[in-house]
């Protein structure tokens, strides 16, 4: 009986399938689960070191390889906190995208208000309607070459 139970779970320990399910609900579930700690301990984990380690824990149950992991994790680490980080000197992100906040926060408070959002939605709004015009003149103008 024992023996049988030992083999159940040597063979989901082994299973690739097991483990990306396992993944799969621990990103997912990890979102909803409450904690519920004191401020203070909440900050801490905050701003410590919880990234790397959540990224670490993500690489190493994808990979169950610590090396891999590390390397992951530290390649990770490069990119978010340098190479995709508009504040950083090492930033390779293109231009637009680096004014993309600066655009949206108008007062240059720091803070995006829902009035700033509103009017980045309405500028979308506008360029989504330029963009289906184009569009549909190119139609129109198509159909006014082909007529026989």
């Amino acid at each position: 009986m024992i023996s049988k139970i030992h083999e159940s779970i040597s063979s989901l320990n082994s299973n690739m399938f097991f483990a990306g399910i396992m993944m799969l609900t621990l990103n997912i579930g990890s979102r909803y689960v409450q904690l519920n700690l004191s401020p203070s301990a909440e900050s801490y984990l905050k701003y410590a070191i919880t990234k790397e380690f959540l990224v670490f824990t993500i690489a190493w149950m994808g990979t169950r390889n610590i090396y891999v992991a590390l390397t992951l994790t530290a390649a990770f680490v490069i990119l978010a906190d340098y190479g995709l980080n508009d504040k950083s000197n090492f930033c390779i992100l293109p231009e637009k995208f680096k004014k993309l906040q600066d655009s949206i926060d108008t007062n240059n408070d720091k803070i995006i208000s829902e009035l700033e959002i509103k009017n980045a939605m309405d500028t979308l709004e506008k360029a989504k309607k330029q963009q289906v015009n184009r569009v549909q003149l190119g139609y129109l103008s198509f159909y006014d070459n082909t007529k026989i």
